[in-house]
């Protein structure tokens, strides 16, 4: 049976049409007594059935022929206002139904018989439909993407919260075992986000030892500390030959592990779609023929704003993608909050892989506002987030307060106002 109905699932049931009615009987109808998530009809997954629960008598004639989505049913049976209908194979999660009666009976209200045929369409979600938010990779597995939501192994959504370091070429001493391990066990950080610098001076392109010393002490920390970690590939141009040279040496090192999630291309800037389309097909075809199964995350134009350019021409032929999302609360409002609504509308799995409350520039004042307002949006729609950046800038999107401040251990001393925001928000 499949693995996602190891739990009940419940059926929102929706009666579309009545048709085929005896003429004697031109005002018989037939209608669900509830649409009611908890009278509604319910599939139990040990007798592989669904009792459908009418507002009358349901009989079924010896002829009556019944369908599930085109399919003949194994059996059926009616017993006053219930029909129950046996299950040839067992429901998949999310999926919209359509079952259809030919010339079955009911019995109206004046107690008349009337043979018709009728269809119900209806769609299942699980029982625990509502995201658990992930602070450990053994409970949950190898992630993946079904429709816009993240899933773990159980076909359970999920969602995760964590942060993203800075530059690894500028922040380098953040990135280590010990500062992992704090923000696993003191900030409660489900996932942390490596972000490997590659244009700037010092950097992949120039000093690749460094960058992926600092990679792979991060990604092993994360691993013996039971998280999800994003390799990002932190560019802000297209660099295709580097990116795939970079993505098939860390695929073939983790392939095997299910706390990977690549990051592709971080924030695009003023590329078409149609490039950075072609330049992550590239790159993730580099991926896949080593690992099959991790999460990528693909950057969209406008340093991840322009959601709307692959919601209108998504990535096919690959599963489990996502888009990733990025705001900074006090440059990007509601408008932007629009823009991914209408993005997932149409499909498109998003992740925020990177967010704060101050303006783009990385500085000034919090917007507390804009970043609930922006919270309460991720929290409706199941989105998971990574909040920038564990470094010590002066700036105040960095959360760390100064130089002299500890890479682990920190007090409210050692945080600027950001920190503390973000290390309160995920301890919640």
């Amino acid at each position: 049976m499949n693995h996602l109905l190891k739990n009940t699932l419940l059926l929102t049931l929706f009666f579309l049409f009545s048709c085929s009615i005896n003429e004697v009987n031109e005002k018989a109808n037939i209608q669900l007594a509830s649409t009611d998530i908890e009278e509604g009809a319910a599939i139990n997954v040990s007798t592989e059935s669904i009792t459908f629960t009418f507002d009358q008598r349901v009989y079924l004639v010896d002829k009556a022929k019944i369908t599930l989505n085109g399919t003949a049913v194994p059996d059926a049976s009616s017993r006053g206002p219930y029909l129950i209908v046996k299950l040839k194979d067992a429901l998949d999660y999310s999926t919209q139904y359509t079952l259809t009666v030919e010339k079955g009976a009911i019995k109206d209200d004046d107690d008349r018989l009337s043979q018709e045929s009728f269809t119900l369409s209806f769609s299942t979600h699980d029982a625990l439909d509502t995201p658990i938010v992930i602070t450990s990779v053994s409970q949950n597995g190898f992630l993946s993407v079904r429709g816009t939501s993240l899933v773990n192994e159980e076909g359970q959504p999920v969602i995760l919260h964590g942060v993203s370091f800075g530059w690894h070429n500028w922040w380098p001493r953040f990135y280590n075992e010990n500062t992992v391990s704090w923000l696993k066990t003191d900030w409660e950080c489900g996932v942390v986000r490596a972000a490997i610098g590659v244009e700037p001076d010092g950097a992949y392109l120039s000093n690749p030892a460094l960058a992926l010393n600092c990679l792979y002490t991060v990604v092993d920390a994360a691993i013996k500390n039971d998280m999800y970690v994003i390799i990002d590939w932190h560019s802000h141009n297209i660099k295709l030959n580097e990116a795939k040279a970079f993505f098939e040496l860390v695929a073939g090192k983790y392939k095997d592990y299910p706390n990977i999630i690549y990051e592709i291309f971080n924030e695009p800037e003023n590329i078409a779609w149609s490039s950075v389309k072609a330049y992550s097909e590239a790159v993730i075809q580099t991926i896949r023929a080593i690992d099959p199964k991790n999460v990528i995350l693909v950057g969209s134009p406008q340093w991840d704003q322009a959601v709307d350019k692959p919601a209108a021409d998504p990535i096919k032929g690959y599963d489990n993608l996502m888009y990733t999302l990025h705001f900074y609360a006090a440059s990007h409002g509601q408008w932007l909050r629009d823009r991914a609504t209408d993005a997932l509308a149409k499909g498109l799995p998003l992740f925020v892989s990177e967010c704060a409350g101050m303006s783009a520039s990385g500085d000034g004042p919090i917007s507390a506002s804009e970043w609930q307002s922006w919270v309460q949006w991720m929290n409706a729609n199941h989105i998971s987030w990574a909040a920038w950046s564990v470094s010590d800038k002066n700036e105040s999107c960095s959360m760390i307060k100064n130089t002299s401040s500890p890479v682990s251990e920190w007090t409210n001393n050692d945080l600027k106002e950001w920190g503390q925001i973000v290390r309160t928000e995920l301890r919640k």
